[in-house]
């Protein structure tokens, strides 16, 4: 139930969904699956019998007769309602006393058309009330696990199964709410119904972004250009016995190709690609992605979807070694896996935009995981690969056994395929001088095109030497924005100019009414910018966002605001923080930018300006204290980080207190039944 992939919808204790239908009383445990047409349920019922004094006296057909005739009744209950779209029923029972060979044996050979000794068919015959093809089916349908251990050695493998879901120790009180969810279900007044939500928050899972923290955020390839190099990086990659890191030039495309050679490894073997940039979500300080807790939850996550190994669930108490030695791990365990299946697949991981992690963890003074990632001895089926701009790979701090191989701009053939797809008609020197003015540069191509596309000799002519990759792209940006103003107003021009002062100056994703607000224009004002710009923008779930690090980092550069303008900026938003978490999140990053201590630690000291979400007010009231805690101490303002620290502190602590008030009161709690019953479903 806690593997997403599981087809388990629900278990119900001591009874079922169905309690009309005859045979209720016998069932101990109810499981509901989706069928593998995911259009069905499938049904089994279980009954459990536990033994402490005879273990080892096997059970007859006579001491089974209640369990056969009550899951006998229900079958024939089924039948009667069965229609053309009916899942499959299933009937078990579980034992830790064997079944007698005399009973196994009947079964079996009833199941399979053959015939069994005739006093046990005679026997089954009354007891089920079935006969011929129906009670051949009915056996059919009846499975047995008669090997169970007993209520100690359960527990003990129940707590190694836990184990192998989390990073460090497993607590008896991790167990214990996981028993307890089960115990309260046997309580008189409880529902019996058990969910996989349920018992992912027994393990303090409350949401799926605990368990896929930063997902990728890239855009649709479209009709993508295969490089040169893209066969020669493949086999470098595939016989690498070492961390790889791809490096090149901002533009060069390092994201597309990584993406290609995620999808053309050899046959068998499977990529992640892990992305670091989010479409600029790594500076976003509730959506960090540089973290262990973030890149390496996220990735195990993703191989655990695919059945590679187990799922990993984070806790707050879980070190970054402990994380990072559990990801190893199952790195190990999903090379292993693939490895079975055809003994020349690799697992390659592809940590994309490394470099912004690493910067993102500078700027908030905090420790990426990708060099340490790239010290690890890593797994014999295993690749790890970096990609990052050339001049930024000592941030990844590789040692020298790390291989680093460069990704080339543009080829002139690449460059006039790529013009091509654009201008069907373009020659060979056409081609030519593209490549030339543009460096290779598939970026700066790409801008180039989309500023202007109407005809070849327009985007020629445009297009000047720059003597940089970044001059070029800022001279494009800084000319779009120009055309765009050229033939407006004066007054659309001053609101162009405050569309870029808020993009700049706000993180991804900006919510379109949020950017309007604060630059005080229309919402259409907003699209219609985002539409003209065109290709540096990326309008996406009604959020904008730059496309690109080198777009983002002209618009930073070109729009910076001063306090007071941020300060303007703020009372403006601030009225849309209970609407917009957006808001919310970034309000205490614009009070720290507009130098306004005393206003961001009193509101993270207040309930003010929150999400009306319980969830999400709780997690943006303890990010506002956390962000608060470190500017005041970098501000040495020692008495408002202690006051900070202590909410900090106890909130956190009620945080965990909730959780395990939900885990453990999901239904009303009444006086216990039998507690060797209890211990008996429990286990």
């Amino acid at each position: 139930m806690v593997n997403p992939n599981s087809k388990i919808t629900s278990i119900v204790i001591e009874g079922s969904k169905e309690p009309d239908l005859a045979g209720e009383y016998v069932m101990d445990v109810t499981e509901y699956s989706e069928a593998a047409d995911d259009l069905h349920e499938e049904i089994t019922y279980y009954q459990l019998k536990h033994s402490s004094k005879r273990v080892d006296q096997p059970f007859e057909l006579s001491e089974l007769k209640n369990t056969i005739t009550g899951f006998a009744d229900r079958y024939r209950d089924h039948l009667k309602r069965q229609t053309v779209s009916g899942g499959t029923i299933t009937f078990a029972v579980i034992t830790n006393r064997p079944l007698s060979d005399t009973f196994k044996d009947g079964i079996q050979a009833i199941a399979t058309g053959e015939k069994p000794e005739t006093k046990f068919l005679n026997t089954l015959k009354r007891y089920t009330q079935l006969a011929d093809e129906a009670l051949q089916r009915f056996c059919a349908a009846f499975q047995w696990a008669d090997d169970e251990s007993n209520f100690a050695e359960q527990k003990s493998e129940l707590h190694f199964e836990m184990a192998s879901f989390f990073a460090g120790v497993v607590e008896h009180e991790e167990i214990n709410n996981v028993v307890e969810l089960v115990q309260k279900q046997v309580l008189p007044g409880a529902s019996g119904k058990i969910s996989p939500e349920n018992v992912l928050m027994c393990l303090g899972v409350t949401s799926k972004e605990h368990l896929f923290p930063a997902p990728p955020k890239f855009e649709p390839l479209n009709n993508p250009i295969q490089r040169e190099q893209h066969a020669e990086l493949l086999a470098q990659i595939v016989d690498a016995s070492e961390p790889v890191i791809i490096h090149a030039g901002g533009g060069v495309g390092k994201s597309v190709v990584c993406r290609l050679l995620a999808d053309d490894l050899p046959t068998g073997s499977v990529g992640i690609i892990y992305d670091c940039f989010g479409g600029g979500e790594y500076l976003n300080v509730i959506k960090k992605r540089h973290r262990y807790r973030d890149a390496l939850i996220q990735i195990a996550n993703e191989l655990a979807l695919l059945d590679l190994c187990e799922h990993l669930i984070l806790r707050s108490k879980d070190s970054e070694d402990d994380l990072l030695r559990a990801f190893l791990s199952r790195l190990d365990a999903a090379g292993k896996k693939l490895r079975q299946v055809n003994p020349n697949s690799i697992l390659a991981i592809f940590i994309d935009a490394a470099d912004n992690a690493e910067m993102a963890a500078a700027d908030f003074g905090e420790q990426g995981f990708v060099p340490q990632l790239l010290r690890q001895q890593l797994p014999i089926a295993c690749r790890i690969i970096s990609l990052c701009r050339t001049e930024r790979v000592n941030l990844l701090a590789p040692k020298q056994n790390v291989q680093q191989l460069p990704l080339l701009p543009f080829s002139q053939t690449e460059t006039l395929n790529h013009l091509r797809k654009h201008f069907p008609n373009a020659c060979a020197d056409d081609g030519l001088e593209f490549h030339r003015l543009t460096g290779g540069n598939p970026r700066v191509q790409a801008n180039a095109i989309n500023f202007s596309s109407s005809s070849l000799s327009k985007v020629l002519t445009g297009l000047g030497l720059g003597r940089t990759v970044e001059e070029q792209i800022a001279a494009q940006l800084k000319d779009a924005i120009a055309r765009l103003k050229e033939h407006q107003p004066s007054i659309f021009q001053q609101q162009i100019d405050a569309i870029c002062l808020g993009l700049a100056n706000l993180y991804p994703f900006i919510p379109i009414e949020v950017l309007a607000a604060a630059a005080e224009v229309d919402s259409a004002a907003v699209k219609s910018f985002v539409a003209d710009l065109g290709r540096p923008l990326w309008l996406s779930d009604n959020s904008v966002q730059f496309r690109d690090e080198p777009t983002e980092t002209w618009f930073r550069q070109e729009f910076s605001a001063s306090p007071e303008q941020i300060g303007s900026c703020i009372n403006r938003l601030k009225p849309l923080a209970t609407q917009f978490n957006y808001v919310a999140e970034v309000l205490p990053i614009l009070l720290l930018r507009s130098e306004n201590y005393a206003e961001l630690i009193r509101l993270a000291l207040s309930d003010e300006l929150l999400p009306e979400s319980p969830i999400d007010k709780r997690n943006v009231r303890v990010y506002r204290l956390q962000f608060a805690f470190k500017a005041a101490l970098r501000q040495q303002l020692y008495a408002d980080a202690t006051k900070l620290a202590l909410c900090a502190g106890e909130e956190m602590a009620g945080d965990q207190r909730q959780l395990e008030l939900l885990g453990k009161n999901t239904d009303l709690i009444a006086p216990l039944q039998s507690p060797q019953r209890v211990q008996e479903l429990a286990l």
